[in-house]
């Protein structure tokens, strides 16, 4: 996924600039941010909520050519100042975007889960791996360039010398500095609106959810897609408890559109299942998993693929317990 994810990046640091996201308004204080459709399952949601004193922007992603055009649109979106930049995952190579939007916010406050993994040196470890691919891919387009007619080379010329302005701006931004961290829960007030930020462990490991209560609305990035990517086992758990939030009425995942809290039992099901087949002896997908999501639109082969993973990952976890 993130080989996928990085490929893709770099092929957008050479197209040229598109509408790169879908404004979706959900109530005056929420709007729903959406990739452009082929994006759509490679890059995350997000999700703006403006209150009447200060708004919040929950998440971001690593397209920084999406972000400059986000960041132009929110610009005259925002009824009130971006107060509040929130990361729902702890995964230091979805978090580079940030740079990019406290460059643009530089009054706006960081909240990122606690984790071990989140310091100095891994976020600027990932922001430098990111331009270097960046350049690298430039680079490979001039090559490829020398190989074209001249009349083909005109707008690639173009693109390229474009991206070259791209990729040094892109250079002078500074990984988000980690300063300590009141402690989690936390209530952000943004006037006449709550949002309730609670850290538990979810698809990252280390992961933030953000409740506005007013709403009933939940946005926990990926730890919340109906079809999971289990990386760590502690993960079902904390879905039950998102389950039981009181006044909970729908949630935003990372990948999809929003839906209901009783869709919840989707994942917990999902990851009940892949419980039970290991248990079992057996580590093929069972049926039950396909009935479960036929309503669903996962195909068969993504089926597959997460039900592989997650047995990957649940027979580590017995392995190492042994």
């Amino acid at each position: 996924m993130l080989r996928l994810l990085s490929v893709f990046m770099l092929l957008l640091a050479l197209t040229p600039p598109a509408t790169a996201t879908s404004w979706h308004i959900v109530s005056p204080q929420i709007t729903l941010i959406a990739p452009e459709p082929k994006a759509r399952n490679i890059l995350p949601n997000m999700a703006l909520i403006q209150g009447n004193a200060c708004s919040a922007l929950i998440d971001s992603h690593g397209d920084f050519v999406a972000l400059e055009q986000l960041i132009n649109q929110l610009k005259a979106r925002l009824k009130t100042p971006l107060c509040h930049l929130i990361a729902t995952s702890s995964s230091a190579h979805q978090l580079t975007g940030l740079a990019l939007l406290k460059q643009a916010f530089p009054d706006a406050s960081v909240h990122l889960p606690t984790a071990p993994q989140l310091n100095e040196h891994t976020m600027r470890a990932a922001l430098d791996s990111q331009l270097s691919n960046f350049a690298k891919s430039i680079e490979l387009s001039e090559q490829r360039l020398s190989q074209l007619t001249t009349q083909q080379q005109g707008p690639w010329q173009t693109r390229i010398a474009l991206a070259k302005q791209r990729l040094a701006r892109w250079q002078t931004l500074q990984s988000i500095a980690l300063r300590q961290q009141a402690a989690l829960p936390a209530q952000l007030e943004l006037g006449g609106l709550t949002l309730q930020l609670t850290q538990f462990h979810g698809q990252s490991g280390y992961d933030l959810s953000v409740f506005s209560v007013q709403h009933g609305a939940l946005f926990a990035g990926h730890s919340v897609n109906l079809l999971p990517y289990v990386r760590h086992t502690t993960w079902q758990s904390s879905l039950q408890l998102i389950q039981n939030t009181p006044e909970l009425d729908w949630v935003m995942p990372a990948f999809g559109k929003p839906y209901k809290a009783a869709q919840l039992h989707l994942p917990v099901a999902f990851m009940t299942l892949a419980h039970q087949q290991l248990a079992n002896g057996n580590t093929h997908m069972p049926h039950s998993i396909t009935a479960l999501y036929q309503s669903q639109p996962y195909t068969q082969g993504q089926l597959n693929q997460h039900f592989d993973q997650a047995i990957k990952v649940l027979r580590h976890k017995k392995a190492l317990n042994k």
